[in-house]
């Protein structure tokens, strides 16, 4: 492999990474499961398409991570988390504490839909993979994607906006 696809894979294989870690996924396993890819990864490499490289690369992380979940029966569900402050520039005490406060309650929301629309918008928001990745790795169109995306965001505003007593939310 050279020196520019080397980078390429690097930079993927950290988003995975995060992306695990925001599954729930602690550092750990999120390393073990990353190790276990990247390694499937170079084995198959001459049997994957470089088009579909990197929804191949979430798809066997995301799996090997629900093994490593099906093994520790102890957790019965993943907890979704991700970082609100690092989406948002705000900084004074109030806004820290408003994003800390709408972080908890939309990870309480996350975590109150189904596993695939949970995994939709993370896929989608917190990963930031395409439509036509996302389909890929649900082996599914990016049509039906979208409107799969579309009603868990719905579902999700909808909750939030539920929580906040009708106030706008906006996505």
């Amino acid at each position: 492999m050279d020196e520019l696809y080397n980078r390429q894979l690097q930079e993927k294989l950290l988003a995975i990474y995060k992306t695990l870690l925001t599954m729930g996924a602690n550092k750990e396993d999120a390393e073990d499961v990353v190790q276990e890819t990247a390694i499937q990864f170079i084995q198959y490499i001459d049997g994957i398409s470089p088009n579909e490289a990197s929804a191949w690369l979430y798809k066997v992380a995301i799996h090997k991570y629900y093994d490593l979940l099906k093994k520790s029966r102890s957790q019965h569900k993943y907890l979704i988390s991700f970082r609100l402050e690092d989406l948002l520039e705000l900084h004074t005490p109030e806004t820290i504490i408003m994003q800390q406060e709408l972080q908890q309650e939309i990870v309480t929301q996350l975590s109150s839909l189904s596993d695939k629309e949970a995994q939709l918008i993370l896929l989608k928001y917190s990963a930031d993979l395409s439509l036509k990745d996302i389909a890929t790795l649900f082996g599914t169109t990016d049509k039906t994607i979208k409107t799969q995306l579309a009603r868990a965001k719905s579902k999700l505003k909808q909750r939030l906006q539920e929580v906040y007593n009708g106030g706008k939310i906006n996505f």
